[in-house]
């Protein structure tokens, strides 16, 4: 069974992030200006690399794009166990290989979305880039794990090895949603 190419190794979801940028960068030469090859990695989604590219190169996009992104609410999994850590207020970031902008819906699972699925909204309001072999026992307790070396066997797990450069997305919770404020 062949397996289909993922993120932006797939040619479709590579086409798909350049036309993005043709169609929301402020001029040709400044996109002339981005070495897609270079600057986003072939496993990273669309949306990630939309993420990435509007974080990097702030002044690249145009304007009205820009507000229409920040005040879209987009959406972000985390594990069941963090949802309810993150609900708690016992999680202040989240570690992943692209910078964090704007209000997400958490949820917990991609596949099976039922209509509660999205119990959070959460902020992002900060992002550091880190090196996961650096991180600190006190730097993992941040997103809800207890140790350093707990959270890189998760990194590896989830992101291979080496551990690729991630990005500290500081966040706050904005609102509990009750069933009747969740927006589909």
């Amino acid at each position: 069974m062949k397996r289909s190419l993922r993120g932006l190794s797939n040619p479709t979801n590579l086409k798909r992030f350049r036309n993005w940028m043709d169609r929301n960068c402020v001029s040709e030469d400044r996109l002339k200006e981005i070495d897609v090859e270079a600057e986003f990695g072939k496993d990273l989604s669309y949306n990630e690399a939309v993420e990435l590219a509007i974080n990097k190169f702030p002044t690249f996009w145009k304007m009205e794009y820009l507000k229409e992104y920040m005040q879209r609410p987009k959406q972000i999994i985390f594990v069941r166990d963090l949802v309810e850590k993150i609900s708690a207020g016992r999680i202040q970031v989240t570690y992943r290989k692209t910078p964090k902008i704007g209000t997400y819906y958490v949820i917990e699972n991609r596949f099976k979305q039922k209509a509660d699925s999205s119990k959070l909204l959460i902020e992002f309001y900060q992002t550091d880039r880190v090196d996961a072999y650096q991180l600190t026992d006190e730097e993992a307790r941040l997103a809800g794990i207890e140790s350093a070396e707990e959270i890189r066997v998760l990194f590896e797990r989830w992101y291979g090895t080496p551990i690729p450069p991630l990005y500290r997305n500081w966040f706050r919770v904005k609102e509990d949603l009750s069933p009747n404020e969740i927006v589909a």
